[in-house]
C-alpha cells in the first residue's frame, strides 16, 4: 500500500476524516475497544461507524495502534470482511461501514435463529477466515468472537476487530491484557494459554472458530456458568469443552456433521484441527507442487490432502438443510445444479502470481450475484446491478442503508440475499408469481428457497383469505420460516379475514415454539379474531398454561370478554381446565366476574361438571355460591340439570340453598325432576328441599316427571309421600299430564281410585286425555283399572268421538269394544 510521508495522519488509500464531516451521533455500544458510534457522513448520506479509542487523550503509541488496525482491514478486502473507510482525526477513531443488525453476539441473544441462517452464518465466517489465512502472509485475527462477528441489514457476516490481528509467527506476551482476557478466555486455544510466548499460527484462529460454532449451535456464551476467568482457563488446558447436550435437540441430522468438524477444530493439539480451505481446490495451469512452494508447503499439502476442511465442510452443511427439506416432499432429488457438476473458473490472486483456480466453495456461488465475477457469466442469472440497487432505494424496510447512496459504501455482501427475479428481467414486485413462490417455499418449509427469494418490501404482503406470509408460515408450523419471517420484521400484528393473528393460530394450534417466538416480538396480546376472542381465550381452552403465563407476564387482560360475554376464565371452567384457572386466580382474577346474561366461573363449571374446578372455586374467598344467573339459576339448579351428581352433593355440602327459585319459581328439584335425574332429586330431598312447591305455572316437582315420562323419578317422588292429587295448570294432576303424553309405565304407577276418573278444568278426564292423543297401551291401562268411559265432555263428546279425532284407530276400536 502507498503511504504518505511527512505526516503523522498517513493513510495511504484511505482516507482521514474530519469531525464536522459527521452529525447525527448516536453510541451504539462500549466496552474495553472504546466506544463505537452510529454517525451520518453529511456529504455522502450514509450511516456509517466510528469505533473510537477509550482514551481520551490519545498518545501516539494509540494512534499507530489504530492506523495499523485501518491498514490490516484495508489489506483485508473481501466480502465478509468489515470495509473500513479511514480514520476520524477527532475524535480519534476508525470509520467503517455501519452494520444495522450488530453483532452475533447480540443476535445470538436476541431469538432463536433459522437453521439455515445458523449455518450460513457458520460458513460465511469460515469463508472470511480462509480468506484472511490466504493472504501472504497469512493474517491471523486472534480474536474470533461473536462480538467481532457483525451482521448486516441482511445477516451476512462481516468480519471486524482486527486491534489483535497478527501476521502468521509474530508473538508478543503482552498483545493480550487481562482486560481483553475478560471476554475472550473462552475462545482461546489451550497452547496460548499454557505458552504465552508461543508463536501465533492460523490453528489459533480454528480454535476459536470452534467455540464460535458451539455458540451459534446452542444460541449460548461458552462457560457461562463460570464467573472465574481462571477457572475457564484451568478447564480448558485440561482438555474441558462447552457442554455438547445444549445444542438443541430439534436441530436438522445434518448438524451432526457440523459437531463432528467443531469438535475437530478443538482438538487440544493444534496439529490435529483442519484448516479453513476446502479440499476441492484444484489448481490450474500451475504445478501443485510449485504452487505450494511459493506459499507454505506444508500448510498448503494439509489443505489439498486432509480429509475434510473447514469451509468445505460448512459449504456441504449450507446446502444439506434444503436437500432434507426436499427429501420430504419426494425422494427425487434434484442434483443438476450442483456446485461439482457446474464448477464456474474464478481468479485468485496467491502472491504476486495472477493463477487461475476452481473453487467450489459455497461463498463463490453465493458471491456470483453481486461481485464482479457475475458480470462474466452467461444467460439468464446475469443480473441486472443497477436494478437491484434502484429496487433496494425504493424499499422502505431495513436494508443496508437509507439511500441509493448507502449501496455504494456496502460491500456487496450485504445485497446476496439473491432477489430472485423472472429471465425476462421485469421486477415482478408482489405479483401473483411471487405470491406463489413464497408460499409454495413457506409450505415445504424450504427456508433456504425463502432466504433467497424474500425481499423486504414482501415481507408483509397479503396472500388470500386477507393472511401474511406469517400467517401461512404459522398455520403450516413451519417454525424456521416464521424465525425468518421474524428476523426480517414481519408484522405479528396483521389480521387475517377471521380476524386471527398469527399468535391466535399459533396458540389454537398449540405450536409452543412458534407462540415463543412471536411473543419475543412487540404484539397487541389482547387482540381480537372475529368471535372477539383474545389469544388468552384460547389458551384457556386448549389448557395451555406456557401460553398463558407468556400472555399473563406480556400485560394480557384478564377481563377481555368474547361475543357470548365470556372471560378467559369463563373459557377455562367450561372446558375443564383446571390448571389455568388457578393460574388466573394466582393473577388476580375476580372469581364472580360475571359474563353474559350474569354467568360467573361457578356456573360454567358447574353447568360442564367439572368438579375439581367447582371445589376449587367455590372455596375462594368471596366466592358465593348461591350467586344467580339472570334467570335466577344457581349453581345447583344448572348441576342439576345437567345430573351432576357430585358436583351438586359438594354445592350441597358447601351450603347451597336448595330451596332457592329462578325466575319460574323453580327449584332445583323442579329441574331434577323433569330431566329425570333420580340420584339428584333424592339427595335434593335429602336435603330438606319443598317436595310440593310449585313452579310459576303451578306445577309440582311429581307433576314434571310425570309429564316427561320419568319412571323412576316419578316413583322416588310418590315413595316421598308427594301429593298425586295436587292439581296443576287447568286443574290437572299427576295422572292427567302422563296420560296425556303417552306414559304408560307412569300411568300405572300413578293410578289410584281417588285420581283416575278426576276432572281437569275442561272436563276431561285422563282416560279422555289418553284417547284424544291416540295412545293405545295408556287407555288399556286406564281401562283396566276402572275409569269411566261414559263420562262426557260438557260438550257432550263421548270419548269414542275424541278418539276419532285420533289419528289412531285402533284407540277407537278398542273404546267401541268396551
Amino acid at each position: 500500500m502507498a503511504r504518505e510521508s511527512g505526516s503523522p495522519w498517513a493513510m495511504g488509500l484511505l482516507k482521514t476524516f474530519e469531525e464536522n464531516e459527521f452529525g447525527s451521533w448516536e453510541k451504539i455500544g462500549s466496552g474495553g475497544f472504546g466506544q463505537v458510534y452510529k454517525v451520518r457522513h453529511l456529504h455522502w448520506k450514509t450511516w456509517l461507524a466510528i469505533k473510537c479509542s477509550p482514551s481520551l487523550h490519545v498518545d501516539e503509541k494509540e494512534r499507530m495502534e489504530l492506523l495499523e488496525e485501518a491498514r490490516k482491514m484495508e489489506m483485508a478486502k473481501f466480502r465478509y470482511i468489515l470495509p473500513v473507510y479511514g480514520i476520524c482525526k477527532e475524535p480519534v477513531g476508525l470509520v467503517m461501514e455501519y452494520m444495522e443488525t450488530g453483532s452475533l453476539e447480540k443476535l445470538l441473544a436476541s431469538e432463536p435463529l433459522p437453521w439455515e441462517l445458523r449455518f450460513r452464518i457458520i460458513h460465511e465466517t469460515a469463508v472470511g477466515m480462509n480468506f484472511l489465512h490466504c493472504m501472504s502472509p497469512p493474517l491471523l485475527h486472534l480474536d474470533l468472537k461473536p462480538a467481532n462477528i457483525l451482521l448486516d441489514a441482511h445477516y451476512h457476516v462481516k468480519i471486524s476487530d482486527f486491534g489483535l490481528a497478527k501476521c502468521n509467527g509474530l508473538s508478543h506476551s503482552h498483545d493480550i491484557s487481562m482486560d481483553g482476557l475478560c471476554g475472550t478466555i473462552a475462545y482461546l486455544p489451550p497452547e496460548r494459554i499454557k505458552e504465552k510466548n508461543r508463536c501465533f499460527d492460523t490453528k489459533h484462529d480454528v480454535y476459536s472458530f470452534s467455540i464460535v460454532v458451539w455458540g451459534v449451535l446452542t444460541q449460548k456464551k461458552p462457560f457461562a456458568e463460570e464467573n472465574n476467568i481462571l477457572h475457564i482457563m484451568v478447564k480448558v488446558v485440561k482438555g474441558h469443552r462447552p457442554e455438547l447436550p445444549a445444542v438443541s435437540k430439534s436441530r436438522p441430522h445434518s448438524c451432526n456433521n457440523l459437531i463432528k468438524l467443531m469438535q475437530k477444530c478443538w482438538q487440544d493439539d493444534p496439529g490435529e484441527r483442519p484448516t479453513f480451505q476446502g479440499k476441492t481446490l484444484l489448481i490450474l495451469g500451475v504445478d501443485a507442487v510449485n504452487l505450494c512452494d511459493r506459499i507454505n508447503r506444508a500448510h498448503c499439502m494439509l489443505s489439498l490432502v486432509f480429509f475434510k476442511e473447514i469451509t468445505s465442510e460448512t459449504e456441504a452443511l449450507c446446502e444439506k438443510p434444503e436437500d432434507e427439506t426436499r427429501e420430504m416432499i419426494t425422494q427425487d432429488l434434484d442434483t443438476k445444479n450442483s456446485p461439482e457438476q457446474q464448477p464456474e473458473v474464478f481468479p485468485l490472486s496467491i502472491s504476486s502470481s495472477n493463477t487461475l483456480v476452481k473453487d467450489y466453495s459455497l461463498s463463490e456461488l453465493l458471491s456470483q450475484l453481486d461481485s464482479g465475477i457475475s458480470q462474466t457469466m452467461e444467460g439468464p442469472e446475469d443480473l441486472s446491478r443497477s436494478s437491484s440497487e434502484s429496487k433496494l432505494a425504493s424499499s422502505d424496510k431495513r436494508l443496508s442503508g437509507v439511500s441509493s447512496v448507502d449501496s455504494a459504501f456496502s460491500s456487496r455482501g450485504s445485497l446476496s440475499l439473491s432477489f430472485e427475479r423472472e429471465s425476462s428481467g421485469n421486477d415482478i414486485g408482489t405479483t401473483d408469481i411471487q405470491k406463489r413462490k413464497l408460499t409454495e417455499a413457506i409450505l415445504s418449509g424450504d427456508t433456504s428457497k425463502l432466504m433467497k427469494i424474500l425481499q423486504p418490501q414482501d415481507v408483509d404482503i397479503v396472500l388470500d383469505g386477507n393472511s401474511s406470509l406469517l400467517h401461512l408460515a404459522v398455520e403450516a408450523g413451519q417454525e424456521e420460516c416464521v424465525k425468518w419471517l421474524l428476523l426480517y420484521n414481519a408484522n405479528p400484528n396483521l389480521t387475517n379475514k377471521k380476524g386471527s393473528t398469527p399468535l391466535h393460530i399459533a396458540i389454537e394450534k398449540k405450536v409452543k415454539s412458534i407462540v415463543e417466538l412471536i411473543m419475543a416480538r412487540k404484539i397487541n396480546v389482547n387482540a381480537k379474531d372475529e368471535d372477539q376472542w383474545t389469544a388468552l381465550h384460547f389458551a384457556a381452552q386448549n389448557g395451555d398454561d406456557f401460553s398463558t403465563k407468556m400472555l399473563l407476564d406480556k400485560n394480557a387482560s384478564l377481563n377481555e370478554v368474547d361475543f357470548e360475554g365470556r372471560a378467559p376464565i369463563h373459557i377455562a371452567c367450561q372446558y375443564g381446565q383446571e390448571n389455568i384457572v388457578r393460574i388466573l386466580l394466582r393473577r388476580g382474577v375476580n372469581v364472580n366476574i360475571k359474563g353474559k346474561d350474569d354467568w360467573v366461573p361457578l356456573h360454567y363449571a358447574a353447568w360442564q361438571g367439572h368438579l375439581p374446578i367447582v371445589k376449587l372455586l367455590a372455596k375462594q374467598r368471596g366466592a358465593n355460591v348461591n350467586v344467580q344467573t339472570v334467570d335466577g339459576r344457581t349453581s345447583l339448579h344448572l348441576a342439576a340439570q345437567r345430573g351432576h351428581y357430585r358436583v351438586a352433593r359438594l354445592l350441597i355440602d358447601l351450603e347451597s340453598d336448595v330451596n332457592i327459585q329462578n325466575t319460574l319459581l323453580q327449584t332445583a328439584l323442579h329441574i331434577a325432576a323433569e330431566t329425570g335425574h333420580t340420584s339428584t332429586s333424592r339427595l335434593l330431598l335429602k336435603h330438606g328441599v319443598d317436595i310440593e312447591a310449585a313452579t310459576a305455572e303451578g306445577y309440582t316437582a311429581l307433576h314434571l316427571a310425570s309429564r316427561s315420562g320419568h319412571l323412576a323419578t316419578t316413583k322416588l317422588l310418590i315413595d316421598e309421600r308427594a301429593s298425586v292429587l295436587a292439581r296443576g295448570p287447568l286443574n290437572r294432576t299427576a295422572l292427567h299430564l302422563a296420560a296425556e303424553n303417552g306414559h304408560s309405565e307412569v300411568v300405572e304407577e300413578l293410578v289410584s281410585s281417588e285420581n283416575i276418573n278426576v276432572s281437569d278444568s275442561e272436563g276431561l278426564t285422563a282416560l279422555h286425555l289418553a284417547a284424544r292423543g291416540g295412545h293405545t297401551k295408556t287407555v288399556e291401562v286406564l281401562l283396566k283399572h276402572g275409569a269411566h268411559t261414559d263420562k262426557q265432555r260438557p260438550t257432550r263428546q263421548t270419548l269414542l268421538q275424541l278418539a276419532q279425532q285420533s289419528s289412531k284407530s285402533s284407540v277407537a276400536v278398542l273404546l267401541s269394544e268396551t
